[in-house]
């Protein structure tokens, strides 16, 4: 009798313990949940799964489509790179998590952006407004090739650039240009680069740079720009696979340098010229294209490195008809080395 007792009172604990593991069970199954944000060239996925008892949890990134590959799909953070399409289109992405015990999932869609020179390059997202004034032909001189002087041999450099942009027969080289002016060696200064252009029948004029935005009307008449600049005020690239900003190092200000800038572009409301930077030295991008060319540096970096260093820009034309005659007397202006 005493052990029907027993039983009767163990049965309901039993049930009561059950059911209470049950809701434990219940309770400490962790959700799933992400976040994910457009980077330009690739997109980032965060996890932002929780889990009721703090456990440790696994993930499981999985991309439902064969074309795009998540890069660490084991982490609770990762990416996967922009694929190449030619219209947007829908991707849809699944986050597992588990705590080891139970696990929880969820898909999310992602619209994917058509993949666009701007993106693969670092510039942003969406192009308002460019232009390029390039030739169809190679003109970029590369000053890490141009003799025993090429550590400072970018005005060399850079009016040889121009000159070959202005007149695709001119076949001489920096080196050239070098011996021609300062042959023993030193920085180019600025009137030795107007010099030059007027030795070899090249329209230029100089102009007053306030802004370096002014120099877009000449770009949109079809000229080009030499700009003697300090680069120091340059920002350096945060992604060595881009195309924006600074390459190489400048460690203090007074790093005067010539470039050529060719083009702007306008993505996100934001200003790149497109530049010649003949500073290259050889460095050279994953596919083989050479750093300094086709490079992108910013609107306002461009005008703290004009104004610090020789505000006046040198306005290169292919035929006198778009070398405006108004422009400022070289002979009353200091003049700026480069290297």
């Amino acid at each position: 009798m005493k052990y029907f007792k027993l039983l009767s009172i163990a049965l309901p604990l039993l049930a009561s313990c059950s059911k209470e593991n049950e809701e434990a069970g219940i309770n400490s199954k962790p959700k799933a949940d992400f976040i994910f944000s457009d980077e330009i060239d690739h997109f980032t996925l965060s996890s932002t799964s929780t889990s009721p008892n703090s456990d440790i949890l696994t993930y499981k990134w999985v991309s439902l489509c064969d074309t795009v590959k998540v890069a660490t799909p084991h982490l609770n953070s990762t990416y996967f790179n922009l694929p190449n399409l030619s219209t947007s289109e829908q991707l849809k992405i699944k986050l597992v998590v588990s705590n080891g015990t139970s696990s929880d999932s969820i898909i999310k869609s992602i619209t994917l952006p058509p993949k666009s020179s701007v993106r693969t390059y670092g510039l942003g997202c969406v192009l308002k407004k460019e232009l390029s004034n390039n030739a169809s032909y190679a003109w970029y001189y590369d000053q890490g090739n141009t003799g025993p002087y090429s550590d400072v041999n970018c005005g060399p450099s850079s009016v040889t650039m121009a000159i070959k942009w202005a007149n695709a027969s001119f076949s001489k080289t920096p080196e050239e240009a070098r011996k021609t002016y300062r042959p023993t060696g030193g920085w180019w200064y600025t009137n030795d680069i107007v010099n030059y252009l007027n030795l070899h029948s090249i329209p230029n004029h100089t102009i007053d740079v306030s802004h370096i935005d002014l120099i877009q009307s000449e770009l949109n008449l079809g000229n080009i720009a030499i700009l003697c600049l300090d680069m120091y005020y340059i920002r350096s690239q945060s992604q060595d696979k881009w195309h924006v900003d600074k390459f190489y190092s400048t460690n203090n200000t007074g790093w005067g340098h010539f470039i050529v800038i060719k083009g702007y572009q306008n993505v996100d409301n934001k200003v790149y010229y497109e530049v010649y930077d003949p500073y290259s030295f050889g460095k050279k991008y994953s596919d083989g294209s050479i750093k300094g060319e086709d490079r992108y540096y910013r609107s306002e970096d461009l005008n703290n490195a004009v104004a610090n260093w020789w505000k006046y820009a040198i306005i290169v034309s292919k035929n006198k008809s778009k070398s405006s005659s108004v422009g400022v007397d070289i002979r009353k202006i200091q003049h700026k080395p480069g290297r």
